[in-house]
């Protein structure tokens, strides 16, 4: 289950990409774009007239803004708490930095990763930072005889995006970016924890291509040996048609045929199979292959026969 902040996040997250998602405006609403002046606006229509004085008085009795909206629920009615809750938790974040809970701590990164993904965020540094204080935070919940994957899907619980998404796609953009010993650190280092360690064995058999093609193959064999989704599916099989040996492709191929529906997904298939063909210099097979690609409805059948004859000889 979400923790609260979290839980909001989503909320606005989700009615931002669907508006007609019905929330409240007091959901909508991004309290970080919000100045002092509106937030204490906001406390005193909720009946609490703070001031940074008092509202300091207060927060030095309690070690977290849930803490302290908890502390100041009796001056205000419980249904209004968690708009309440949202008020605090901001000013918390603005006026007390050197005391950030693990809620005000996920939502930053939680910023950071929202500002990563939609392109506006000008240098990593933040998320960098962020990703390093996470695994201390997970090492502190191992050191308190947690197993990892129970750690981090207690953390998980306070945040809005989906983390173990992003890091795959994180990790995934510093590989095409060259950054392969900083990516590598991270695969490592988060490798104890992850829930889904099937997607991030791709990336495993990545970088083992880079300086074992054989040892990528067997974890490539490996991979195709899991029920893939289709998505995980395409990038095991773009990274066979880079070093893959012709079985591996075979075998993928045909796991992917199983599974493509949509023409899109169909003309995706075959633009890997032309690359695939083209490393190998099989002139011919990838012309056979073009040909199927250009008409419309693809033919399927066609395809198969060319891929998967038993007299293609491989250079």
């Amino acid at each position: 289950m979400l923790q609260t902040k979290a839980l909001y996040n989503l909320l606005r997250l989700n009615a931002k990409e669907d508006p007609s998602i019905p929330i409240e405006p007091w959901i909508a609403e991004d309290l970080r774009e919000a100045s002092l002046d509106e937030l204490w606006g906001k406390l005193a229509e909720l009946k609490i007239p703070l001031d940074r004085t008092r509202l300091t008085q207060f927060a030095s009795e309690c070690d977290s803004p849930e803490m302290l909206t908890d502390l100041l629920l009796g001056e205000t009615q419980a249904d209004r708490y968690d708009e309440l809750y949202l008020i605090l938790f901001e000013l918390w974040r603005r006026f007390f930095p050197e005391r950030a809970s693990l809620s005000i701590f996920c939502d930053e990164l939680d910023h950071q990763i929202k500002l990563y993904d939609s392109g506006k965020l000008e240098s990593d540094e933040a998320i960098q930072d962020g990703l390093a204080n996470l695994l201390e935070i997970l090492e502190e919940h191992v050191d308190h005889e947690m197993s990892p994957k129970d750690a981090f899907s207690s953390i998980l619980e306070y945040f809005a995006n989906d983390v173990p998404l992003f890091l795959y796609d994180y990790i995934t953009d510093l590989l095409d970016q060259g950054n392969l010993r900083y990516g590598s650190e991270l695969l490592e280092e988060f490798a104890p924890y992850l829930l889904d360690p099937v997607r991030f064995g791709v990336l495993e058999a990545r970088l083992l291509s880079e300086t074992d093609v054989i040892q990528a193959n067997h974890q490539i064999r490996a991979l195709l040996e899991q029920p893939l989704e289709l998505d995980l599916l395409f990038e095991v099989v773009q990274l066979i048609a880079a070093v893959g040996e012709h079985d591996l492709f075979q075998a993928a191929i045909k796991k992917l045929l199983s599974l493509v529906q949509e023409p899109e997904d169909q003309e995706e298939m075959m633009d890997l199979t032309l690359e695939y063909y083209r490393r190998l210099d099989l002139e011919e097979l990838e012309q056979a292959v073009s040909k199927i690609k250009e008409k419309q409805p693809l033919n399927l059948e066609e395809f198969k026969k060319i891929i998967f004859a038993n007299n293609v000889l491989l250079p």
